[in-house]
């Protein structure tokens, strides 16, 4: 078979192992931002949309016991969670900080990183699906799971 020539439409199984080195850092509950982060999903929580669901549609997303995510009569999706999309609040402690304000400018010294972490800017809400699920930001690979954001059920259990 060429480069030339088309392939069918397939499925098969991805498998990825590594390991991953976590500074050390503080409980969640330590955090002086901590605060931030609950203030953040106190006042959005209610309004909150699935990210990739806003994009391709809400047919994937589903809650941790794999339901379909539903919006009731108040307006409120089911199965929502805060996710850290740049950097995790784990690892914010082995931040390069040139490398961050290249991409983030103004977020260069280690008394602001905390606060940026625990930001809007850094905050994207997915529905378990899409957060810690098998199509998730911490589960599929991430050309697999930037992929999805544009093509439905891309990834299943």
């Amino acid at each position: 078979m060429s480069d030339s020539t088309s392939v069918a439409a397939h499925t098969q199984t991805e498998s990825h192992h590594y390991v991953v080195h976590f500074p050390p850092h503080p409980a969640r509950t330590d955090d002086p931002h901590y605060v931030d982060f609950e203030h953040y999903h106190k006042k959005f929580r209610p309004t909150a949309r699935c990210y990739i669901g806003s994009l391709i549609g809400f047919d994937d997303c589903r809650d941790e016991k794999g339901v379909l995510c539903t919006i009731d009569s108040s307006g409120v999706q089911s199965g929502l969670e805060l996710h850290h999309c740049y950097v995790e609040f784990s690892l914010q402690n082995g931040i390069d900080l040139s490398a961050l304000e290249k991409v983030f400018p103004g977020i260069s010294n280690t008394t602001d990183v905390g606060a940026w972490v625990e930001s809007d800017t850094n905050f994207r809400w997915l529905c378990v699906f899409h957060h810690r699920g098998p199509g998730g930001a911490h589960t599929a690979s991430h050309s697999d799971w930037e992929a999805e954001q544009f093509v439905k059920n891309l990834i299943t259990k």
